[in-house]
């Protein structure tokens, strides 16, 4: 939007378009309005041009990187300033830069100035007294280096405190079922109550999986709530989760006078909206309150790197921890396979100066 004329910028909203007519999920939406809004919005004071490209994005990202984030002014005396990170920095320059590349498949810019967000990298090496080109690899241009640091999540602790801090059955068995399952907060959000095969056997429904699981599918849902992976998937679940569902659908029946919605979570505990599909804003503001219930800071991700860190220790196959979260590639497992303090303490215990090594 522009500061001046409070008129939305004509290109950034045509892309947003775009990206909601490619059926990308609520969540994807919402991060690069912002991160666009947040580039427009900086041109005008700047008085640069947006068409100018990598220079121009290159200069935003600086700005992010020395600028500090706002404090609440009840804290602003106490707290030192703090900045965003290098992924977060990465993220603004990922939106931009596929902005720029739909900018120019719609000829708002040149192809010349899109190529400049990508750097084309030939590995060389020796065949005898050779040298030779080999593999291939592009790039992101405006890039900045990331400080690795493993997923945070939830120990067996924090997991049972942040379940018994939800306010109502209905949020009890959501934050169960993340906790168990790995579903992302869309996915979850999702469902339907047809997903749900809470039997020993399911074949009475047209289902050949064996015992108590959920569907997981990517569809169109009046919260908007879409599974990132079109690929559909099934995940079982345990006794404990179909129970706390059950409680939940009790409350669903004592509450709801006409109940025609086909999701599984709807708003029940207020009277505004009731029956209606639970919306993403809200679990967000429920995953929060209830964290701060527990003495933590929890957001809805944390439960799927919770869950994904249990298997891959408990030593679940790579495949099966691949299917159970829906993931395409094997490679984005690896963010889970970091060593907790204990496993690092076990190491070093392991072979103690001065002491014989175990056998």
């Amino acid at each position: 939007m522009d500061a001046s004329t409070y008129e939305l910028h004509p290109e950034a909203s045509s892309y947003l378009h775009y990206l909601f007519g490619s059926a990308r999920s609520t969540n994807t939406l919402r991060a690069y309005a912002q991160r666009l809004a947040a580039f427009f919005t900086w041109l005008g004071p700047a008085g640069l041009n947006w068409a100018d490209g990598v220079p121009v994005v290159s200069r935003f990202i600086r700005e992010l990187a020395v600028s500090a984030l706002p404090l609440p002014e009840s804290e602003t005396a106490y707290r030192e300033p703090r900045y965003r990170s290098g992924k977060t920095m990465n993220q603004y320059a990922a939106a931009l830069t596929q902005f720029y590349m739909w900018a120019a498949r719609s000829d708002l810019i040149s192809e010349k100035t899109a190529a400049g967000f990508y750097e084309t990298r030939i590995a060389y090496g020796f065949s005898g007294d050779r040298l030779l080109p080999g593999k291939i690899s592009r790039s992101r241009a405006v890039r900045v280096k990331e400080v690795e640091e493993a997923p945070k999540l939830l120990d067996e602790q924090g997991a049972q405190s942040l379940v018994a801090a939800t306010a109502n059955r209905r949020d009890r068995f959501l934050v169960a079922l993340m906790l168990e399952t790995g579903l992302r907060i869309g996915e979850a959000l999702g469902l339907r109550t047809e997903d749900l095969h809470l039997f020993q056997d399911s074949r009475a429904v047209g289902c050949a999986t064996i015992g108590p699981h959920i569907h997981v599918r990517r569809r169109q849902n009046p919260n908007a709530a879409l599974s990132k992976s079109a690929k559909p998937r099934s995940v079982p679940v345990t006794e404990a989760v179909c129970t706390l569902y059950h409680l939940y659908a009790e409350d669903r029946i004592d509450r709801l006078d006409v109940d025609s919605s086909p999701m599984v979570f709807v708003n029940l505990y207020s009277r505004s909206h009731a029956g209606e599909a639970l919306k993403y804003s809200n679990a967000v503001k429920m995953f929060y309150r209830s964290s701060v219930r527990a003495g933590s800071r929890v957001n809805p991700h944390m439960t799927r790197h919770t869950a994904a860190t249990r298997w891959k220790r408990a030593g679940v196959p790579g495949p099966d921890v691949q299917e159970l979260l829906g993931h395409r590639s094997p490679a984005s497992q690896h963010v889970y396979e970091h060593a907790s303090d204990q496993d690092l303490r076990d190491a070093i215990e392991s072979v103690r100066f001065g002491s014989e090594r175990r056998r």
